[in-house]
């Protein structure tokens, strides 16, 4: 009996951890954010996104915004029939079904349709749900040779703590 006790927490420790782990939170640009020195194209490449990630857009909202756009608004840099804009500077975007987002700044200048660093983004969702070990380190000025600091996600710290919550709450009920 006390085998299966010990078999049946084991079990669901381990169903708790691998099912909190797989949500990646990006913060668009790295450690640069969202600003006109950054080549977004090179920092999405190597980067899988899947449904349950979210984004982060960290910038000057003084300075910037982000628009979420058709493929034809952001082949042309064109806010016309946007289909939402984030003014905070700190724009959280769950990434919650398949497809390809497309997000520019319409600030006037700051998206370039022929431009490496311009303020424009492509995000391809896929529907799997293991996420990179890592993300990739942004390019271009300023960019470091460090290994990048692990993705921070509140949605992750959040379904860890409790998923630890429930292996406690199991062990506490298989030993009484």
């Amino acid at each position: 009996m006390a085998a299966m006790k010990i078999t049946l927490l084991a079990v669901a420790a381990m169903a708790a951890l691998l099912g909190t782990a797989s949500a990646v939170t990006y913060n668009v640009g790295e450690q640069g954010g969202w600003t006109l020195n950054t080549d977004y194209s090179s920092w999405v490449s190597g980067k899988k996104f899947n449904v349950g990630d979210e984004i982060v857009f960290k910038y000057s909202s003084a300075a910037h915004d982000v628009v979420e756009v058709s493929k034809a608004g952001y082949d042309s840099c064109s806010i016309d029939g946007a289909i939402n804009t984030f003014k905070s500077g700190n724009d959280v975007i769950p990434l919650s079904a398949t497809g390809t987002r497309y997000f520019i700044c319409g600030i006037t200048g700051h998206c370039s349709p022929t431009a490496a660093a311009s303020m424009k983004v492509m995000i391809d969702v896929a529907s799997g749900s293991s996420s990179p070990s890592s993300p990739m380190p942004a390019a271009g000025p300023g960019a470091s040779n460090s290994p990048p600091a692990p993705p921070s996600s509140a949605a992750t710290s959040v379904g860890a703590t409790a998923g630890f919550g429930l292996v406690a709450l199991l062990a506490a009920g298989l030993m009484a």
